[in-house]
């Protein structure tokens, strides 16, 4: 979920004056990761240990939903305002590259060896073709190239929703069209509900046909020569054929309820029309206005699509109104973050905040290769020893893999970022 956290110049500039930053990075932004991170852990071990927290997760309040809405909203504040500092669109690829795929694919390494030995379960879906499972989950998009049981880590699922996102964003920039926030939101909301009559899994699903395909060429040329006519120069254009042929396939066949996946880019574009309006882009009272919309929107459409029913997993009784609630509470804390954003925060939060991308992934690892404990010590039920066990292992593993793995290809990927920019410079010649 995650998570760019350079302090932006051109108008981000303003963002950093209104905004407390402490060694480049947004405090505001850091303790929403740190929390929203916290919330996935906790969720993750709670539901594993105990029946009742599950059913009170499916029925009331999922904390990992929760933790996962946050990031989408900070992805969508933070991933345009890093696109647009002023380097070129292949430094922000370099940077993303570095920021991601290092951690991720030392996390698939590690998961691979532990099952291995014996301490890491990997799904069926998964075991059924192994050597294809490796490659689509080696490209972060597996989530849009398979069934969900062939992913390797479960939660790995938003990150693909993250790199559609940095394709779009990217094809907006080059179009032209990536301040068009406000207009490009509410879209965005509107497709929650026209994403309702869009089939799932258009591609290589078990329901998708010969019409099915012929959409998603239909709609990948159309969006494709859109943004290649909106380009500046052949080079652009050539790049948006490229990032249109890659992000409209891959969204078009993402597995699970469309209006879902509608419902997770609306909120990265509420994220970024918050950002437009922290900026000083766009009124304040149009900015909350469009949050606003969105959070009205999800409850709405919940309230008329969503049916009660019965969770078969756990067998609680899940009403219309859970996903909803859970969403919207995601929505408040991000705008009680960033009206708060010129405080400072708990230095353990910005701590999580900065290890956020580690322990979301690394946890995953810590639930699969330690066991729950088998009985109470000092009075302490064994139930709560392994939620402290997973939950400290977890932080404990995620503080060492962000120093040793994701920070220094990450401080790498600034160096690459920096030489790109110094040959993109024009080097000025003196006058005679």
């Amino acid at each position: 979920m995650t998570k760019a956290v350079d302090v932006v110049t051109d108008s981000a500039e303003s963002v950093e004056g209104k905004a407390l930053a402490r060694g480049g990075r947004f405090e505001f932004l850091d303790a929403l990761r740190g929390l929203a991170a916290l919330a996935v852990v906790i969720g993750h071990c709670g539901e594993r240990l105990w029946p009742e927290y599950a059913r009170f997760s499916s029925s009331y309040f999922g904390a990992g939903m929760f933790g996962v809405f946050v990031f989408f909203i900070v992805s969508g504040f933070i991933i345009p305002a890093s696109l647009e500092r002023g380097r070129s669109l292949g430094a922000f690829w370099v940077g993303r590259f570095f920021r991601l795929f290092p951690l991720f694919w030392g996390c698939l390494i590690a998961a691979m060896i532990l099952h291995s030995v014996g301490r890491f379960s990997l799904q069926p879906g998964f075991l059924a073709d192994p050597a294809w499972h490796i490659l689509t989950n080696a490209t972060m998009a597996q989530f849009f190239l398979g069934a969900p049981n062939t992913q390797v880590i479960g939660a790995a699922w938003t990150l693909a929703y993250e790199l559609a996102f940095y394709l779009f964003v990217s094809l907006l920039f080059l179009g032209g069209l990536n301040r068009r926030s406000v207009p490009l939101a509410v879209l965005a909301i509107g497709s929650i509900v026209a994403a309702l009559f869009l089939p799932v899994a258009m591609v290589n699903g078990p329901e998708s046909s010969l019409a099915s395909r012929l959409m998603v060429v239909v709609a990948t040329v159309a969006i494709a020569v859109f943004f290649a006519r909106r380009a500046v120069e052949r080079r652009s254009a050539v790049a948006a054929v490229l990032l249109a042929s890659i992000a409209v396939p891959l969204v078009l066949n993402q597995p699970g309820p469309s209006a879902y996946s509608a419902t997770i880019f609306a909120t990265m574009f509420v994220g970024t029309v918050l950002y437009r309006m922290t900026a000083g882009e766009i009124s304040s009272r149009l900015g909350w206005t469009i949050f606003g919309f969105a959070a009205c929107v999800i409850l709405g459409f919940k309230f008329v699509v969503e049916q009660p029913h019965l969770d078969p997993a756990t067998g609680a009784w899940i009403p219309w109104w859970k996903e909803a609630v859970t969403m919207v509470c995601a929505y408040l804390l991000f705008a009680a973050a960033l009206l708060l954003r010129r405080y400072s925060f708990p230095r353990p939060l910005l701590f999580l905040g900065r290890i956020s991308f580690s322990l979301y992934l690394m946890h995953a690892l810590v639930l699969g290769a330690i066991d729950p404990w088998k009985t109470s010590v000092l009075g302490i039920s064994a139930a709560w020893l392994t939620w402290g066990t997973w939950v400290i292992g977890s932080i404990a593993l995620a503080t060492l893999t962000y120093h040793t793995i994701e920070k220094p290809f990450h401080n790498l990927g600034r160096r690459l970022m920096d030489k790109m920019d110094a040959r993109a410079r024009p080097v000025a010649t003196p006058v005679v």
